[in-house]
Order: structure tokens, then sequence, then C-alpha cells
């Protein structure tokens, strides 16, 4: 497959996806003539050329995206765990809803029912923090992120993920919790 013709399929494919990221198992199927050897010489050949950039272990983006400047690290986490379920929760929630006063600028926490990891990328770091409870009771604490692949918990979730977690609950404006849980309507949160 010429390099134009591969550009093409990752047009359409992002006008599906809505942002600039691939997969491995998303080049497997948009060149499905490759052999896994093939297909990685050919995808660091492209890395090389500047078609594609290396994001992560098993992720690139795609600079020539009209979604380019939109990807988030947001986008990231369905495609490292993507038979798992993640949320963003932790210090990026409550960040967000200013109940601690730390900024959480290009870096996210996000719970997952996967494995833990750390993933620093051109986007920025990607924290996983595996979760053993049960996906019911997740869906059941958190809601969909507008225009992300994922989940967002619930401010008071995200308070008792970082409680669980043996995260530092000094920076946690107390005060700022109970106004926001309130605010928020608690665990009857609708988005």
């Amino acid at each position: 497959m010429s390099t134009h013709q591969l550009k093409g399929k990752l047009h359409a494919l992002q006008k599906y996806t809505h942002h600039a990221l691939v997969s491995m198992p998303q080049f497997k199927m948009l060149m499905p003539e490759y052999s896994d050897d093939a297909l990685k010489v050919r995808l660091n050949y492209l890395v090389k050329k500047g078609v594609l950039q290396k994001v992560c272990r098993g992720v690139w983006a795609f600079p020539e995206s009209h979604y380019y400047h939109s990807t988030s690290i947001l986008h990231l986490p369905h495609l490292v765990r993507p038979s798992s379920l993640n949320y963003l929760s932790l210090e990026s929630v409550l960040s967000k809803y200013s109940v601690i006063s730390q900024q959480m600028f290009d870096y996210a926490t996000v719970m997952t029912t996967g494995r833990s990891g750390t993933f620093k990328t051109p986007l920025g770091t990607l924290e996983l923090t595996h979760t053993k409870r049960d996906p019911m009771e997740i869906t059941n604490e958190t809601h969909p992120l507008d225009d992300y692949p994922l989940r967002e918990a619930t401010i008071k979730r995200a308070y008792l993920d970082l409680k669980n977690v043996g995260r530092n609950l000094e920076l946690v404006d107390q005060d700022a919790l109970s106004e926001a849980i309130t605010r928020q309507g608690s665990d009857n949160y609708e988005h």
C-alpha cells in the first residue's frame, strides 16, 4: 500500500474516531496485507518520514489529521487499555472542580480495570491506576465525557478513589469538597 493510500485510509478512519491517534489493531485492520513484522517495519519507516508520530507503545498520531491539534491525552486510555473500563478520576477530577489547587495541565489521572501504568507522551502524561471495583458500580458513579471515549468520576467518587489508593489528601480543601459534592448532587449526579 502506498503512503498516499494509507493517508486516505487514515483520514477516513479519523472522521469516525474524531482524534488523530491510531493503534496497532487499527493499523492491522487498515493494512491487512502486512504480516506483524512487516507492519512494524512499515510503521517505523512512516515515523522516520514524518507521516506518523510515535505516541507510546502501540499508538501513533497522524499529524496531517484535521483532528491533530484537538487530540488530547484523554483520547489515549481506550487505546492503551481497550478491553478495560477507564474513567477520569483522582487529581484530574478534583482539580477540574477546584477541590485541590493543583492544576493538571498535560497530565491525566485515570482509574482502570486494567493494568496500572504511566505513559509519557507528546500529548502529556497519562497515569493509569488499577481498580478492582465492579464495573456496574463504576458506571453508576461516573458519566460519559463529551468529545472523549472516556467516563468521568463524580467528585465524591474521585475523592474516594484518591483515599483508596493512598494518595496525598492534604491537597484537598475539605470545605470546597463538601460544597462541590453538594453542587454536583452527590451520588445522584446527572450529566
